[in-house]
C-alpha cells in the first residue's frame, strides 16, 4: 500500500520545516510527499525546494499561482499516484512517527475506505496545547449537527476521489465539511476511528479566526449538507455546544 501525503502550503516559514520532517520521519516506508506551494516569497519557498532537493525519490515540489487552499489540495491529488491519499497542511505536524504505519494497519481491510483520528493545537510559537479536537463519536448522524472528524487526519483510498470528486473550490472554509458530508453523508462509505492524536496543529489558521469560526464556517457547512440532501439540525447543534461548555469534565 503506497501513501501519497500532499501538503498546500503558502509562507508558513515558520512551521513548514517540521511539517516536511514529520513526514519524512515516519517509518511507513512506501510513501509519495507532494508539496503544492502557492508561490511564498517568506523563504519557505528555499526550505522546500532543499528538502525536495535532497530527497528526489519522496519529494515532489509543485509550485503554483496561489488560488486558494483547495485549488491546491486539488492539484496534488490529481497528481498522487498512491493507493491512500493524506493531507497535511503546511503548519501541521504528525505527532508520531508510525502515524502511517497506524493507517495502513486500519486499511488492510479492503472494506474501509476511509481512516480519521484526532488532533490537537498549540500555540505559535511556544508549543503548548491550547485545544484538541477528537472524532470520538463520530457518526453519519452527527453531520447533522456540523460536527465532523478533523480534517488533517483524513486518509481516503485515491479510487474514492476519482468515483466521486474531488473539493469544491468555491468555499472558503468548509469545502473540507462538504467532502466529508459527501463521501461519509450521501453515499455511506465505511470508515474506521484510531483513538490517536495523529497531527499537531498550529492554532491561528484561516478557519480558526473568529469571522470564520462564528460566521462563515457554520453557514459553508449547512450549504455542504443542503448540497448532500442532508438538512443541519439546529437542536443538535445547540445541545452539542451545551455539552462542550457545560459538561466537559
Amino acid at each position: 500500500m503506497k501513501f501519497s501525503i500532499i501538503t498546500a502550503t503558502l509562507n508558513n516559514v515558520r512551521d513548514i520545516k517540521a511539517t516536511i520532517d514529520s513526514v519524512l520521519s515516519q517509518n511507513y516506508a512506501d510513501i509519495e510527499y507532494i508539496i503544492v506551494d502557492g508561490g511564498s516569497t517568506d523563504g519557505s519557498e528555499n526550505i522546500i525546494a532543499d528538502a525536495a532537493a535532497e530527497h528526489p525519490d519522496i519529494i515532489r515540489a509543485v509550485t503554483l499561482p496561489a488560488n486558494g487552499v483547495y485549488n491546491a489540495i486539488n492539484h496534488g491529488i490529481n497528481l498522487a499516484t498512491g493507493d491512500v491519499i493524506g493531507l497535511l497542511h503546511g503548519n501541521d505536524r504528525f505527532t508520531e512517527v508510525d502515524i502511517l504505519t497506524l493507517v495502513a494497519l486500519a486499511m488492510k481491510d479492503e472494506a474501509i475506505d476511509v481512516v480519521f483520528g484526532d488532533v490537537y493545537f498549540v500555540k505559535p510559537g511556544t508549543g503548548k496545547v491550547v485545544r484538541r479536537y477528537s472524532a470520538h463519536g463520530f457518526t453519519r448522524d452527527r453531520l447533522l449537527t456540523l460536527f465532523a472528524p478533523p480534517h488533517p487526519t483524513l486518509f481516503v483510498r485515491r479510487e474514492v476521489y476519482e468515483r466521486y470528486g474531488l473539493y469544491k473550490e468555491d468555499y472558503v472554509t468548509a469545502a473540507d465539511f462538504e467532502y466529508i458530508a459527501r463521501i461519509l453523508g450521501k453515499e455511506k462509505l465505511n470508515y474506521k476511528y484510531i483513538p490517536v492524536e495523529m497531527v499537531e496543529m498550529t492554532d491561528g489558521g484561516m478557519s480558526t479566526t473568529f469571522r470564520h469560526r462564528l460566521l462563515t464556517n457554520p453557514r459553508e457547512k449547512a450549504r455542504g449538507l443542503r448540497e448532500n440532501g442532508m438538512k443541519f439540525s439546529l437542536l443538535g447543534v445547540i445541545r452539542r455546544y451545551f455539552s462542550l461548555i457545560f459538561l466537559r469534565k
